[in-house]
């Protein structure tokens, strides 16, 4: 998993199918966040919603406007419906939904302590295991020229924790309905010695590590 993060180190244009394919690890561990943040750079935050990796994927970029406020831009991608493809867009299927909305200076600030109050800029809780079935969120911050990273697994706590959602989906206008979390079988979690008929589903499994993700041995 290593070398593939390090191989497909994401460098922009996630809206494209094929760069999300094999860029998204990097996506998630928010390579490229990191690589920019140093002293004097914009703040910049990315938060990634993982509503079961092939039922529902979010994503929200937050970045400052310069007045005070800020821009939102959301991502949003369903299970893909090949009979969606046209002959204009061949990858149809597969392309996020997005929407940008602005932030006023008042809900930019609101936003900063909704990911305050989510534990963002605490500290990664470092071994916390993330499963492509489950519910899950990630966030990248690089804010005041440091980075920081955070994960909230449904699993774990039920997202109790979390306290920015809401907010994102309210500003979300890409017109694609919240796959809301819920608890998924115990069987799921097993691996190959789950259950027989989802071993043709993508299933893997991530690590945060102290500033970002890394793959577990032997994850399917």
């Amino acid at each position: 998993m290593g070398l593939l993060v390090a191989a497909c180190t994401y460098r922009g244009d996630i809206d494209n199918p094929a760069v999300r394919k094999v860029t998204w690890f990097s996506y998630l561990d928010g390579t490229d966040i990191r690589s920019a943040c140093t002293k004097g750079a914009p703040d910049s935050y990315r938060l990634v919603y993982n509503a079961r990796y092939e039922e529902q994927l979010r994503s929200y970029e937050a970045t400052p406007d310069g007045a005070g406020g800020a821009y939102l831009v959301a991502r949003a991608k369903g299970r893909a419906n090949a009979f969606d493809v046209s002959l204009d867009d061949v990858l149809a299927p597969w392309r996020w939904r997005g929407s940008q909305a602005r932030l006023s200076p008042a809900e930019y600030q609101q936003f900063l302590a909704l990911l305050e109050q989510s534990g963002q800029f605490a500290g990664a809780p470092i071994g916390l295991r993330l499963f492509s079935g489950d519910f899950y969120w990630v966030g990248s911050a690089c804010r005041n020229g440091t980075f920081h990273y955070h994960a909230w697994a449904f699993s774990t706590d039920g997202f109790a924790q979390l306290h920015f959602a809401e907010f994102l989906f309210k500003h979300d206008q890409t017109e694609l309905a919240v796959n809301p979390p819920r608890k998924i079988p115990a069987s799921e979690f097993l691996g190959p010695q789950g259950r027989q008929e989802d071993q043709t589903q993508i299933r893997f499994w991530l690590q945060v590590r102290e500033d970002g993700l890394g793959g577990i041995p032997n994850a399917f």
